[in-house]
């Protein structure tokens, strides 16, 4: 029986070999299947950032992004979060590096 592992895909490869870190960014920048670390919610009002605590949406929390059509949908725990443009950008995130998982 194989076990699959997740292989992390670089964004680029410097000559050092490491991977290259993204710099923090506004949510509303992250790209549909992308995921991301919340830093602040600094740039959001208090009531929403109150309100988007509540939800789930802190900082620490691991994000993934399913959908930026028309709104963000958001994957948090396990729970899809629709949010508009306006309040993605008051949010402060560290974007991860993609998984993609082992084929053979």
């Amino acid at each position: 029986m194989s076990t699959k592992l997740p292989v992390l895909e670089s964004v680029t490869q410097p000559a050092n070999g490491l991977l290259a870190e993204a710099r923090p960014c506004a949510l509303s920048q992250c790209r549909p299947g992308s995921r991301a670390t919340v830093l602040g919610l600094d740039d959001c009002g208090s009531d929403e950032a109150c309100r988007l605590r509540a939800l789930g949406l802190c900082e620490g929390t691991s994000v993934s992004v399913i959908d930026a059509r028309h709104a963000m949908v958001l994957d948090v725990r396990g729970t899809r979060i629709a949010l508009g443009s306006a309040l993605t950008a008051g949010i402060t995130v560290q974007p991860l590096p993609a998984v993609r998982s082992a084929r053979g």
